[in-house]
């Protein structure tokens, strides 16, 4: 467990990326996975999140459970983010973590800066069948090896036309899907360790408040005005994630 000093600030940090994802349904890895790195180690603080984000996306499938149908739209997605899971957290993947950090960066700020552009119409429907399963791995690779995979998942939903209710029931089932093959594997392997478990569960509550007060500012905010927040926080992620990369190939002298 951490000292009471840094679990306070852990406490604070896990408080706003829950109310990120309360907001805009998703951003919680994307915002404290790099806190509690630093503050836990990178393996301890993407072990920590791995027990905190599928129970807000469990949370979210419920509280947006009138949006079920959605599922149906999202089979080829979930099934490749759960390939891609279970490879990512293998780190059985062809290129280094950085290449794919930075990669996945580049793609989301290309993305957001078109779309802040000019509104772009949805995917033909023959083209979202054939990107799903790719973007569902990518994502699940992500998740696994980065311990985030918003702004990829995102990136894509938003791009298929899904909004509001449909959008967030959508990634919250992707994240929850792609969460079971990877802590089942941290599992077997031994990473969950009683002192980052009884972290994970001194989190768990403020995480949670941090959700339901996201809920409360989501039912508050102008259609127009939660997706211009959700593509600011797919700008951030996505900036974060090509830092990310160029460090990590920097340091690895690529």
């Amino acid at each position: 467990m951490p000292d009471p000093a840094l679990l306070t600030a852990l406490i604070v940090v896990v408080f706003g990326a829950g109310f990120v994802n309360g907001t805009i349904g998703f951003g919680f890895a994307v915002v404290a996975v790099n806190v509690l790195a630093v503050a836990l180690g990178a393996k301890p603080g993407i072990v920590v999140i791995s027990l905190l984000g599928p129970v807000l996306s469990a949370t979210q499938l419920w509280h947006f459970r009138a949006h079920a149908a959605t599922w149906r739209r999202v089979r080829s997605l979930l099934a490749g983010a759960l390939v891609g899971a279970f490879v990512g957290t293998q780190l059985l993947v062809f290129l280094p973590g950085p290449v794919i950090s930075l990669a996945l960066g580049l793609f989301t700020v290309w993305y957001v800066v078109t779309r802040l552009r000019a509104e772009r119409p949805a995917l033909a429907s023959r083209t979202e069948r054939a990107l799903a399963p790719v973007a569902g791995f990518v994502a699940g690779v992500s998740s696994g090896s980065l311990g985030a995979s918003g702004p990829i998942l995102g990136t894509y939903l938003m791009a298929i036309g899904l909004r509001a209710g449909d959008f967030v029931f959508a990634i919250s089932l992707v994240f929850f899907g792609a969460a079971l093959p990877r802590n089942a594997l941290l599992s077997v392997n031994g990473f969950y360790a009683s002192g980052l478990v009884a972290t994970a569960l001194a989190l768990l509550v403020p995480t949670f408040l941090g959700q339901q007060a996201g809920y409360w500012l989501r039912g508050r905010l102008p259609a127009d005005r939660l997706q211009q927040a959700i593509l600011a926080v797919l700008l951030l992620s996505s900036v974060d994630l090509v830092v990310g990369g160029v460090q990590g190939l920097l340091g690895a002298g690529i």
